[in-house]
């Protein structure tokens, strides 16, 4: 009864996962609920705090960089008669970028100062605007004006895109930034445009918000997809841990056996036709193990198919299935699984398999242990699940009829189940 419960709210939960994934394409509707909206926020202001974290030395150097080409292009253009006067004021503002990313980097970097982030991105966005906005507009050299414009543009997109806030408080501080920064410059009568500073501050101010709101949803889907994939682990985990355990296991190799296949084919061929994914089957056959039995004996024989029944197993994902289909044949069964997929798993065992050199003197192909596989993949086709698994059988045939030791792709369109 608690699998049963289980599973059901898990699948409830990645209906609604899917259903906010639809409307956050077609941007209707609200989009997260206050839980989901809380935690999405959290994550993504986690992710910023780590981001500045990590690339912090990045960050420092490309600081230095910039420095370096500011600092003498400043000298030149600075007007001689406002030299000391104005280069101050470049490097005031130098120095001011500098200590403003630093307590950035100490508010995202430090334990106890982690939960005061946010807060702190404010405050620094609010501060590098006022500030710089005073410093370069204060100067009397014009060219050191127009660059303030670029500066200003990039001091907004930049906060705006590393703080992780919410795009809206972004743009609440951003404007009552611009505000002050004017009403500042009247009240000392400095001389400027107030149409195009005015035009500099608020558009920067737009622009930075634009710019988040169109990453903030981007960063959206991957946390819904994100989701989405988690809850389907745990529901094919379910899935995968109750069966065996309810179900029989065969005595030798210790995997599930083919009544148990028979189970989880249908469960797998019906949530595959259900949710319209794909569904992979492998047929893998052990190369010429009659002539190892009689060579080797059937203990020996016996301990060859426990072990390529292990490896198998070690071989694919927790969410795929493998059973014991008969004799020295086994079957896996990949949800969720298109042919490139498919192959890869395949690959993965075969090589494992190889890397085993279960030495194998009557193999017509090897003087080791090999295997056939056999792969084909389905798509919701209208087909039914014998003839599923008849198309697979065919593609093992094919792979022993083109010499064995190898992995042969059978489409279902190309396949012949008449």
């Amino acid at each position: 009864m608690e699998y049963k419960y289980n599973l059901a709210k898990l699948q409830y939960d990645k209906e609604k996962i899917e259903e906010l994934i639809t409307r956050q394409t077609r941007r209707v509707g609200e989009i997260f609920p206050k839980k989901l909206e809380l935690k999405f926020w959290a994550l993504n202001l986690e992710r910023a705090q780590t981001n500045i974290s990590q690339y912090f030395w990045m960050g420092v150097l490309t600081y230095f960089i910039l420095t370096m080409l500011i600092v003498p292009g400043d000298y030149w253009i600075i007007d001689k008669a406002y030299f000391a006067h104005d280069f101050i004021h470049c490097t005031l503002g130098l120095i001011n970028g500098a200590v403003s990313l630093l307590i950035l980097y100490g508010f995202a970097h430090y334990a106890k100062l982690k939960p005061y982030f946010s807060h702190a991105s404010f405050f620094v966005l609010f501060w590098l605007v006022v500030s710089m906005t005073w410093l370069t507009m204060t100067v009397y050299t014009e060219a050191l004006k127009h660059q303030a414009m670029m500066i200003l543009c990039m001091i907004y997109i930049l906060g705006f895109i590393i703080t992780g806030a919410k795009p809206a408080h972004m743009l609440m501080t951003g404007l009552l930034a611009a505000v002050v920064s004017m009403l500042l410059l009247f009240s000392l009568y400095v001389k400027f445009d107030a149409m195009v500073v005015g035009r500099v501050l608020i558009g920067s101010c737009v622009l930075g918000f634009a710019i988040s709101k169109m990453l903030c949803a981007r960063e959206r889907m991957i946390f819904l997809n994100m989701l989405r994939v988690d809850i389907s682990e745990k529901i094919h985990r379910i899935h995968t841990t109750e069966l065996l355990h309810l179900s029989q296991h065969d005595e030798l190799t210790k995997i599930s056996n083919r009544r148990t296949f028979d189970e989880m084919l249908d469960n797998f061929y019906d949530q595959s036709k259900r949710n319209n994914t794909s569904l992979a089957v492998l047929f893998i056959d052990v190369d010429h193990f009659k002539n190892y039995n009689d060579f080797y004996g059937h203990q020996k024989g016996d301990d060859v198919i426990s072990s390529i029944a292990k490896t198998i197993k070690n071989a694919i994902r927790h969410m795929d299935f493998v059973a014991r289909y008969g004799g020295e044949e086994f079957v896996v069964l990949l949800p969720e699984t298109d042919a490139h997929g498919a192959y890869a798993v395949a690959s993965n065992i075969y090589k494992a398999i190889d890397r085993l050199e279960i030495p194998h003197a009557k193999s017509l192909v090897s003087n080791h242990v090999t295997i056939s596989l056999g792969i084909t993949v389905y798509r919701a086709e209208n087909l039914t699940k014998e003839e599923l698994l008849t198309i697979a059988d065919q593609a093992l045939y094919r792979a022993k009829q083109l010499g064995r030791n190898q992995i042969y792709y059978q489409s279902i369109r190309s396949a012949n189940v008449a």
